[in-house]
């Protein structure tokens, strides 16, 4: 196909927009092609092998490499200066150049580019091509083939200044790169200040001071008698875990508390159930479609409700697993590190249930507040779940009767109200300054992204009336480039790379 140059742009879908004197629009065909090269682990087992996941979302580098001889499939040979494309999903913008020979998964296409090979890398990179390779895909694993990358146009910059953009956008990139660090480092500070204020919440700390100048009407130990004499008026029935199963509970390894406080364990606090399986094959004599909780949705401290799918089960199952506002949800399984992680239901969504991998504490008595048992479960739990787990060759579980021995702190009613309110005040806070740093971080992507497209429409370095313009250099960069791609089958076909 032949180059356009800039004198003619006009506009058009051709030409997007007017290109600076010297530079010209071309087709990608005419810069780059696909290697194209198919190898076998048996092959060249000493190669290292670069997936789709060893180069990040957005990312422009690969950060692990692993043997080839690990890998069962062929794969896409590449090799120095060539830049490694992803196919699959273009929107995850997962791009890189080769520092090596080695092979790629076939959802990375090697591409042998004769221009700068950094300013192709950040052309695809770009937010512009990213949307045209959107426009050519579709279905929820989308994928482009280098024929269809081939037609689309670049603009191209004489190779001098092409240098110069890709030097401008690396110390660029590199401020960038320095401001993302200071965010996360601010971030983890704010994760380490939150978990230090929930420690302090739950042993008594952070109200110290508060019981200095308060002598509650109740104490913890009173609260835990009347929970227990509620408890033993009205036993729990069907799948709850009856407290009086539990042996005494062992308080000579645990931490002092503050006066007034008690020790209980989580099956004396409340009624606590297991949820619904999940079997496809069952069928209900009585059937209902309800929504429900997976392990996924219920995270540390807070609920994941972006995907909540629906379960068919009897009419009484999903009266009986029905969740109530204040609900405590404990994972039963998944890695052994999120064992017990959990949330409290808010009732956002009518009739949901909860699936037989996460359990419901439901609490007998008001004077302790859910939300104070859940940051207690999520932090100073951690060890208690990790060691009473079980694990099995991938996942980790923990069961119904072991759960229930959690130790939980049971304060005065009077200062869990003091507590939850520092807690809501500062967490709020912190809650702000957080999004505060999400956003700085999405104006960081934002800039990259602008300081791209000023590149490719030639203002971010100036010219050079001494550079040799972009279309005398066509010619040449051409007859550089391999003539066909290796065993080339056809177009459509070619630019699959496995």
């Amino acid at each position: 196909m032949d180059m356009q140059v800039a004198a003619d742009a006009s506009g058009s879908e051709d030409e997007p927009w007017t290109l600076p004197e010297g530079w010209c629009w071309t087709e990608i065909e005419n810069i780059a092609r696909l290697r194209g090269e198919k190898v076998n682990p048996s092959d060249a087992p000493h190669l290292p092998f670069v997936g789709m996941d060893d180069i990040p979302n957005d990312g422009l580098r690969v950060l692990n490499t692993k043997p080839f001889a690990q890998m069962k499939s062929a794969g896409n040979k590449f090799k120095p200066g060539d830049v490694l494309y992803g196919r699959l999903r273009p929107y995850l913008n997962k791009t890189a150049i080769a520092s090596m020979e080695g092979v790629a998964s076939g959802e990375l296409l090697a591409i042998i580019t004769a221009i700068n090979a950094k300013y192709f890398q950040l052309f695809l990179h770009s937010r512009g091509f990213i949307n045209r390779a959107m426009a050519t895909v579709s279905g929820d694993r989308p994928r482009i083939d280098f024929s269809t990358i081939s037609e689309f146009k670049i603009p191209l910059a004489p190779l001098p200044e092409q240098r110069r953009i890709v030097e401008r956008i690396d110390a660029l990139f590199a401020e960038i790169a320095e401001g993302e660090a200071a965010l996360e480092a601010a971030r983890k500070g704010l994760e380490t200040f939150r978990r230090a204020l929930l420690k302090a919440a739950v042993t008594g700390e952070l109200t110290r001071d508060w019981r200095e100048t308060h002598q509650p009407a109740e104490t913890g130990h009173d609260l835990l008698a009347r929970i227990k004499a509620e408890r033993a008026a009205t036993p729990a029935k069907g799948r709850g875990k009856s407290a009086a199963a539990n042996p005494p509970l062992d308080t000579s390894d645990l931490p002092d508390l503050p006066e007034g406080w008690a020790w209980a364990m989580l099956g004396e606090l409340g009624e606590i159930v297991g949820g619904a399986t999940v079997d496809a094959k069952r069928k209900p004599v009585d059937p209902v479609v309800v929504p429900y909780l997976r392990v996924a949705n219920v995270q540390r401290g807070h609920l994941d409700l972006t995907q909540v799918k629906d379960i068919t089960v009897e009419r009484p199952v999903a009266r009986k697993l029905r969740l109530e506002p204040g609900d405590i949800l404990l994972n039963e399984g998944g890695d052994r590190d999120k064992i017990g992680r959990g949330w409290i239901w808010d009732g956002s969504i009518p009739n949901m249930i909860h699936q037989n991998h996460v359990f419901r504490v439901r609490l007998v008595d008001g004077g302790l507040d859910p939300f104070f048992v859940s940051h207690h479960a999520n932090e100073m739990g951690r060890a208690f779940f990790v060691e009473q787990g079980k694990q099995t060759t991938n996942l980790a579980s923990i069961s119904l009767s072991k759960i229930s021995r959690l130790p939980v702190p049971v304060p005065p009613p009077q200062e869990v109200r003091a507590i939850m309110r520092l807690v809501s005040e500062r967490l709020g806070e912190a809650t702000e300054a957080l999004d505060l740093l999400k956003m700085e971080a999405a104006d960081a992507a934002r800039l990259r992204q602008a300081i791209l497209k000023s590149a490719f429409e030639g203002t971010l370095v100036p010219q050079d009336p001494a550079d040799e313009p972009a279309a005398a250099m066509l010619k040449n960069l051409r007859q550089a480039l391999p003539k066909v791609n290796p065993r080339r089958r056809g177009r459509g076909k070619a630019g699959h790379g496995g």
